[in-house]
C-alpha cells in the first residue's frame, strides 16, 4: 500500500462507531377519573400525589357545558370524557341516558381496541352506569362495582387494589380507573366541608399507589406513559350539582405529557390525547393537548368589569380592542348601553357566562380561550337603550392573502341564539371592494362549526371578512371563535 493510500485509510479506521437511535418506547395510557372533584378544592387540599403529577406535566381548570346543552351530572360528564365528543353528539343529557347515541360514539378504549385488537384495554369503575352505558364494549378486562350499594370508601379501595395489580403485572396499554368517594362526600356534606377534603386526601393516596404500580413495572424503562387526571363536574359549597354555577361547571385536565397548551384544554381533549398517544386516528370534538389550532383572539389584553357588577372584580374578561389588524365598528346610531357589550367584545367563558347564567351561554363549548361576542341582551341592561335605537356592530378581520386562488375556505366557530328582528351576517370584501354576503344567521345555532367555500374574483389579492350583528334590541347574542381563511 502506498503512503498516499494509507493516509486516506487511517482516518477511517479511527472514526467513532455510528450512533444508533434508541428503540422507540411502547406507548401506554392511564386515565384516572375523580367524580365530582372541584379543581380549586383539589389543589388547595393536602394532595401531594396530584401535585406531583402537575409538576411532571401540565394541568388547568376547564369549563363544563350547562343546561343549554346538558346537566352538569355524571352521565353527560363521563360520556363526554370517554367519547371525546360533546353532549349534542353523544346525546347524554342527564343520568337517565335516555335517547343516547353512544353506539355511534364509542369510548376511547373501544376505539383503541377496534383499531388495534392486540392492545390490552382495561377499566375499573364503581359507578355502574359507566360500565352499563358508556363502556359497553372494547375492554379486555373490566372490574365493576356498584358504589351506591357497595359503600364508599370501601369500593374505591377495591377499585384501587384491582387496578394496582393490573397496572403492575398486565400489558396495560390503555386503562381507565374511576374513583367516586369525592362526589359522595360532596353530596352529603358539601364542597366546603372537612369530609370533602378528607375524601380528596384518600383518593390522592390511591392515585399515588396507581402511579407507583406503573413505575414498578419490570418493563417501565422501555415504556412511554401518559397519565391523565380529570373529573366530570364540580360541586356547590353546600353540596350538589347539575346546574350552571361556576362551581358546578368547574372541571380540570391534568396530564403528564410534554405539551403546554396556550389555553386551557376541554374535557373532550382527554380521549383525543389518549388516542393520539396510542397512535390511533379518530375524528373527535377534542384535540390532543397542545394541538388545538392557534387563535388570534387569545392574544388580546383583557380588562376587569366596568358595568357588569355581578362578575368578580378579580376576573379579567373583556375588551373591545381586537388582535392586531382586527377592527370593531359600532354604528353611530347605536345608543350607549352596558360598556362591556357596546358592540363586539372579546371575552372568556368565565366572564361572559357570569353576566347572565342559565341562558345557554354555557353551551358555547367549542370556543376556547378568548372569543368574540355581540350581546344585545346584555347591552340593553343599562337604561334600556333599545327603546331609542338598535344594536349594530361589525367585526372585521385583517386582510388575508388570496393571490392566485380561485376559492378559499372560511371557517369559524359560531354560537348564535335568535330572537325578533335580530340578524347576523358574514361578508367578504376583496381588495377593498364592496362586501359580498356569504352567510346569514337568523335561526338558533348553538356550538356550531361553520365552514364556507368562498369564490375569489379573478386577479384578487386580498380578502377581509366581516361579522355584523344588527337590527337587535333586547334580543339574544352571537359568539364567534377561531376564524380562519385558507
Amino acid at each position: 500500500m502506498t503512503r498516499a493510500a494509507l493516509a486516506l485509510l487511517l482516518p477511517l479506521l479511527f472514526l467513532a462507531p455510528a450512533a444508533h437511535a434508541a428503540p422507540a418506547k411502547t406507548p401506554k395510557v392511564l386515565v384516572i377519573g375523580l367524580d365530582g372533584a372541584r379543581h380549586d378544592k383539589l389543589l388547595s387540599a393536602d394532595t401531594p400525589n396530584v401535585h406531583a403529577l402537575l409538576n411532571r406535566g401540565y394541568g388547568a381548570r376547564s369549563a363544563l357545558y350547562g343546561s343549554g346543552m346538558a346537566q352538569t351530572s355524571s352521565g353527560p360528564g363521563w360520556s363526554t370524557i370517554l367519547t371525546g365528543v360533546w353532549p349534542d353528539k353523544h346525546k347524554v343529557k342527564d343520568n337517565s341516558f335516555s335517547g343516547n347515541a353512544l353506539a355511534s360514539y364509542p369510548s376511547w378504549l373501544e376505539r383503541a381496541n377496534r383499531a388495534n385488537p392486540a392492545l390490552s384495554t382495561y377499566a375499573a369503575v364503581d359507578w355502574k352506569p359507566i360500565s352499563d352505558k358508556i363502556l359497553r364494549g372494547g375492554q379486555d378486562r373490566k372490574y365493576v362495582l356498584d358504589g351506591d350499594t357497595a359503600g364508599y370508601p370501601g369500593s374505591d379501595e377495591k377499585i384501587t387494589a384491582d387496578a394496582e395489580q393490573h397496572l403492575r403485572t398486565n400489558a396495560a396499554d390503555a386503562s381507565f380507573v374511576y374513583l367516586g368517594q369525592i362526589d359522595i362526600a360532596g353530596h352529603s356534606f358539601g364542597a366546603d366541608s372537612a369530609q370533602y377534603a378528607a375524601a380528596m386526601r384518600t383518593n390522592d393516596a390511591q392515585i399515588g399507589r396507581l402511579v407507583a404500580a406503573v413505575e414498578s413495572r419490570a418493563s417501565y424503562a422501555s415504556e412511554d406513559w401518559l397519565i391523565m387526571l380529570t373529573t366530570d363536574h364540580g360541586h356547590t359549597a353546600a353540596g350538589g350539582h347539575g346546574g350552571d354555577s361556576p362551581e358546578e361547571r368547574m372541571t380540570f385536565v391534568i396530564s403528564t405529557g410534554a405539551a403546554r397548551p396556550a389555553v386551557a384544554p376541554k374535557l373532550v381533549d382527554v380521549a383525543a390525547s389518549a388516542l393520539k398517544h396510542l397512535g390511533v386516528a379518530a375524528s373527535l370534538d377534542g384535540y390532543a393537548i397542545g394541538s388545538a389550532p392557534a387563535d388570534a383572539f387569545d392574544s388580546v389584553t383583557l380588562k376587569p368589569r366596568q358595568d357588569e357588577t355581578g362578575v368578580p372584580a378579580t376576573v379579567l374578561g373583556w375588551t373591545h380592542q381586537g388582535p392586531a389588524g382586527w377592527t370593531v365598528t359600532t354604528s353611530s346610531s347605536m345608543p350607549q348601553g352596558v360598556a362591556e357589550w357596546q358592540g363586539w367584545s372579546f371575552t372568556t367563558d368565565e366572564f361572559w357566562t357570569r353576566t347572565a347564567p342559565s341562558q345557554s351561554r354555557e353551551a358555547n363549548v367549542r370556543a376556547r380561550g378568548v372569543f368574540a361576542v355581540a350581546d344585545p341582551d346584555e347591552w340593553d341592561d343599562k337604561g334600556s337603550p333599545s327603546s331609542s335605537g338598535k344594536f349594530d356592530s361589525t367585526m372585521t378581520s385583517p386582510a388575508y392573502d388570496v393571490t392566485g386562488k380561485s376559492s378559499v375556505r372560511l371557517e369559524y366557530g359560531s354560537h348564535y341564539l335568535q330572537e325578533g328582528t335580530q340578524r347576523g351576517t358574514v361578508s367578504v370584501s376583496f381588495d377593498g371592494g364592496p362586501a359580498q354576503m356569504v352567510k346569514t344567521h337568523n335561526a338558533d345555532g348553538l356550538a356550531q362549526q361553520i365552514s364556507l367555500n368562498v369564490t375569489v374574483p379573478p386577479g384578487a389579492r386580498t380578502a377581509k371578512v366581516s361579522w355584523r350583528l344588527f337590527d337587535a334590541g333586547n334580543n339574544w347574542y352571537w359568539a364567534v371563535d377561531a376564524p380562519r381563511l385558507s
